[in-house]
C-alpha cells in the first residue's frame, strides 16, 4: 500500500464561520471536531486520517494554516470521490484546488533514525471487559490505582506512554521531549447508547519531539498509516517525520 501525504489549505475565517453555524466547537475552540466533520463530510469512510491542524505561524502551517493527513488514496482518487458525491458547499471548505499531495516512502529501512513531532492524547483505558469494550479513560500521568498524579513527572510519563506505541508499531523512541502541553475539551460523537450524541471530555493534548529508530519496517509503516493513540479522527497521532537529530557524545 502507498500511503500519501495530502496538504490542504482552507480558509480559516470561512471554516470558522461554518463551525459556528453548525456548533461544531467545544468550548476552549479545540478544531478536531470541526475537521473531522469536514473531511466525513467531504469524503465519507474514505476521509483521511490520520490528520493535524498546523494553526498559521507555527511550524508547518505556514503564513495561512495547514491540514496535513495521511490516506491510503491519492488526491486524484479523493477528487473523484469530491466529484461523485460530496455536497458542495462542504466540499469548498477544504479548497481543494490548492492542496498539495506526495507519496510517502513505501518502506523504511531496520534501523532507519528519524526525526519526528507528533500531537498526542496519552489516555489509558481503565476497567475494560474481557473483549477490549467499555471502560473509563485516564489521564496516562494519574495513577490508576491510588488516582493521584505519578511521581515520575507528566513529561516523563507521556513519553513512556508514547514508547509503548512506538514499539508496539516496530520503533524504538531513542530520545524525546514534550515541548507543549494543554488540557483540552474535545468534541467527539458517542454511539455507545441507542442514540449517537456530541460529547466534550477533556484531557492531555502534549505535542511530543524526538528520534526514533525502526526496528520493524512492516509494522512501522502501519502505524505510519494508523496514527498512534486514541481520537486519531479529531486530529491526534499523525506523526510528521524529519531527518534525525545528530546523536551525542
Amino acid at each position: 500500500m502507498t500511503l500519501h501525504m495530502h496538504a490542504f489549505q482552507p480558509d480559516l475565517g470561512t471554516l470558522m464561520r461554518f463551525a459556528t453555524r453548525e456548533r461544531l466547537l467545544p468550548p476552549g475552540g479545540d478544531l478536531g471536531y470541526l475537521f473531522h466533520s469536514v473531511l466525513s463530510g467531504t469524503f465519507g469512510e474514505s476521509a483521511p486520517k490520520p490528520f493535524i491542524w498546523c494553526a498559521p505561524g507555527t511550524r508547518s502551517g505556514g503564513a495561512a494554516g495547514r491540514l496535513l493527513c495521511y490516506s491510503p488514496l491519492s488526491l486524484d482518487d479523493l477528487i473523484t470521490h469530491i466529484v461523485s458525491f460530496a455536497e458542495p458547499t462542504i466540499a469548498a471548505l477544504l479548497d481543494v484546488d490548492s492542496a498539495a499531495s506526495k507519496s510517502m516512502p513505501e518502506m523504511f529501512s531496520p534501523g532507519s533514525r528519524l526525526g519526528f513531532r507528533v500531537r498526542i492524547r496519552p489516555v489509558v483505558r481503565t476497567g475494560k471487559e474481557r473483549d477490549g469494550t467499555g471502560g473509563r479513560e485516564r489521564d496516562a500521568y494519574i495513577d490508576g490505582t491510588t488516582g493521584v498524579e505519578h511521581s515520575d513527572g507528566r513529561a516523563a510519563c507521556y513519553l513512556q506512554w508514547l514508547h509503548k506505541h512506538l514499539a508496539a508499531g516496530g520503533a524504538r523512541l531513542e530520545g524525546g521531549t514534550i515541548e507543549a502541553f494543554m488540557l483540552t475539551r474535545l468534541m467527539t460523537r458517542d454511539r455507545s447508547g441507542e442514540r449517537s450524541r456530541r460529547d466534550a471530555p477533556t484531557g492531555p493534548d502534549a505535542m511530543a519531539c524526538g528520534t526514533l529508530t525502526v526496528d520493524d519496517p512492516q509494522r512501522f509503516s502501519a502505524l505510519l498509516a494508523r496514527g498512534i493513540g486514541r481520537f486519531r479522527a479529531f486530529g491526534f497521532g499523525m506523526l510528521l517525520l524529519s531527518p534525525p537529530t545528530r546523536p551525542t557524545g
